[in-house]
């Protein structure tokens, strides 16, 4: 039977997602019809909209669903094993690697890493293995947040949305904002999105820690479970130290090398955006994470027995919010499931664009590139949808893996802006490396018991740099005119 409330909690949903689409049709019609407008935003990013486009992709299923679920099975510990190294690694590699990006890509006017690949190395198909790594990282983090959308709609309206509804709402929202009105469109969208999702995550943190007796009281009771095992987790799997360091580096790196983020950084207005964004992104960071993780470590106590731990937000939201407040809770949630997604969809449709059409087919006008971009919009958006309906992992365990995955892509683009004499046969190894072994690992022959404890990751990036190291070492490097060029562009950058 449906319930009044339950109305009432979809029609307030249904309102915020009209507005986001009127914020994404304000920004379509902002929007031109060129390939640099649609795709980059002519690169006119200010800090506030930087900021925002940064932080709302990034604040995904992840954060909402899957970090809550995390603190909810294994303790207070999640919030470290997640952002311990990220919050403080990130804004630094913002402003040295990230730094050079914009410059190389406003010198030269790349757009995709893989431009840059194939420019610095003077290489054909480089930028095609950059491509297709990315995209096969992408299409499974794409997944969390449609995941999350079905989740969230499916726990909040008490099943009136059934999950594969409320995943198919969420891809075609976000499908009517970022198919007209492109970077600009999910750069706005993101800015207002982000917003709201801040607010209300802190007022949902707020609040529940209040009706659950303050936030001392709701932590007191988790902490007399099991004599406070869940308080401290030291050494307890999945933190034992060398998985704690490994997860660290994961996050941290391949948080950074988030292909829609490594785009965004070309699109800062000026330097100055770029060193604003990197001191307040820490803070964004702390705001999002704390709430979330500690919303899921109060749900041991107050809902014991939950069958699965990434319902648990949703559940404490429906269990201690005003039943009016509840759609406002829903379209925060939808917030940051959808302000990563956007981002993640139209880089893929610009990385297809630039890597494949544009540099192998000839004669390609604007008009047509941003055409084929829109095709593969859709395209990206029907794999995720269908691949929502079937996965099985958690959202952590998938996100993880795509952590892992971008990781590996870190040193070989890194290789373009500290490393003189890298060769384009050591970064295609490195690539091909990397890839093989993280799902050899995952899935293969190559037991974890030879990581010595850590992640499979870690000691993939380790060999992965002798590797390229050997490789670049007896191969030959680009042209000298070539390696000048971007010297002398990054000279006295970090």
């Amino acid at each position: 039977m449906v319930s009044t409330e339950n109305v009432v909690v979809l029609a307030i949903t249904v309102a915020y997602l009209l507005v986001v689409l009127g914020v994404g049709t304000i920004a379509a019609r902002a929007t031109g019809s060129s390939r640099e407008d649609f795709l980059m935003a002519d690169r006119s990013f200010g800090t506030v909209v930087l900021l925002f486009a940064l932080f709302a992709t990034n604040m995904t299923a992840v954060v909402m669903i899957g970090a809550p679920g995390l603190a909810y099975g294994t303790g207070a510990g999640a919030l470290g094993f997640f952002v311990a190294l990220f919050a403080f690694i990130f804004p630094v590699l913002l402003m040295t690697f990230g730094y050079r990006i914009w410059i190389v890509g406003k010198r030269f006017g790349h757009i995709t890493p893989g431009q840059i690949a194939n420019h610095r190395w003077e290489a054909k198909y480089l930028g095609l293995v950059f491509m297709l790594m990315f995209t096969i990282w992408t299409i499974p983090y794409i997944l969390v947040g449609v995941q999350g959308g079905g989740i969230v709609f499916e726990a909040l309206t008490e099943g009136l949305v059934p999950y594969w509804l409320g995943a198919l709402t969420v891809i075609v929202v976000v499908g009517l904002y970022v198919y007209p009105g492109g970077m600009r469109g999910t750069g706005w969208t993101n800015t207002f999105q982000g917003m709201v999702f801040l607010v209300v995550l802190l007022g949902l943190f707020a609040y529940i820690g209040l009706r659950l007796g303050g936030f001392s009281s709701a932590t007191q009771s988790v902490g007399e479970i099991n004599d406070g095992a869940l308080l401290d987790r030291a050494g307890i799997p999945p933190y034992a130290p060398r998985m704690w360091f490994s997860q660290g580096i994961i996050v941290a790196i391949g948080g950074f090398m988030f292909p829609h983020l490594v785009i965004r950084y070309m699109t800062a207005r000026s330097v100055t955006t770029l060193r604003q964004t990197s001191l307040l992104y820490p803070i964004a960071i702390v705001l999002a994470w704390v709430p979330a993780v500690m919303i899921g470590f109060w749900g041991i106590a107050a809902i014991p027995d939950i069958d699965n731990p990434d319902f648990i937000l949703p559940t404490m939201v429906f269990e201690f919010m005003p039943w009016w407040v509840i759609g406002i809770a829903l379209a925060g949630i939808l917030a940051a499931m959808m302000s990563s997604i956007d981002g993640q969809v139209l880089t893929m449709s610009t990385f297809f664009t630039e890597d494949v059409v544009s540099e192998f087919f000839e004669g390609v006008t604007d008009k047509q590139a941003v055409w084929y971009a829109r095709v593969f919009l859709v395209v990206i958006f029907g794999l995720a949808y269908v691949g929502a309906l079937l996965t099985t992992d958690t959202i952590v365990d998938t996100a993880t893996f795509a952590f892992a995955g971008y990781g590996m892509m870190f040193i070989p683009l890194a290789a373009a802006f500290y490393w003189r004499w890298s060769t384009k046969e050591a970064v295609y190894v490195g690539l091909i490396y990397g890839f093989a072994g993280l799902w050899l690992f995952e899935f293969g022959p190559l037991p974890e018991s030879i990581t010595m404890g850590f992640h499979p990751f870690v000691p993939l990036l380790v060999t992965q740099f002798i590797l390229m190291a050997i490789v670049s070492a007896v191969t030959q490097s680009p042209s000298e005119e070539r390696i000048e060029e971007y010297e002398s562009a990054l000279e006295g950058i970090w």
